[in-house]
């Protein structure tokens, strides 16, 4: 039921805004991920704590899973998990992750297979960014395809509501 005090309090949240920013759809680069897990006060992590806040929905594909996967187990000795702890953040990613199938007939763009399955995924599931570690390795899929391409510190500018400044009474 719409009541006045709603309305009062609707007059100082916008609520489109908030929409808007949990629909961003956004797939993030393996190297985001090492990087976010293996530093606490970096850009990368605030990344992966405005995930779990539900601020954006990650766009995962099967093969891209299985590249977070690999780097996981690769830099297991460096990040300092145990194998459970690693199937437990894979668990993560796949529960805030909207599932993007792959495309047989997906032409290569990038000279890295591995920065192709990020920007395939984020092609085919019609992301709003990509989040990476290098902007600049990504300007063939910049300019050909027209996706944003974003470090982590952008990315969570670009994911921060703006505050609003109150009056002074």
């Amino acid at each position: 039921m719409w009541t006045p005090y709603f309305d009062q309090i609707a007059a100082l949240v916008d609520f489109q805004e908030t929409v808007n920013i949990i629909s961003m759809k956004c797939v993030i680069e393996p190297d985001c991920i090492l990087s976010g897990l293996s530093h606490k006060k970096n850009a990368e992590h605030s990344l992966l704590h405005a995930l779990a806040d539900g601020r954006f929905r990650l766009l995962l594909s099967a093969p891209l899973l299985y590249a977070y996967e690999q780097a996981l187990y690769d830099a297991r000795h460096d990040i300092g998990l145990k194998f459970r702890e690693i199937e437990e953040t894979l668990s993560f990613f796949a529960a805030h992750a909207d599932y993007v199938p792959c495309h047989p007939l997906w032409h290569a763009q990038m000279n890295k297979p591995e920065k192709d399955l990020t920007i395939s995924c984020a092609y085919i599931g019609g992301a709003d960014m990509v989040i990476v570690a290098r902007p600049d390795l990504y300007k063939a899929a910049t300019d050909k395809l027209n996706i944003q391409v974003l470090n982590a510190k952008k990315a969570v500018k670009a994911l921060t509501p703006p505050v609003k400044k109150r009056k002074a009474a």
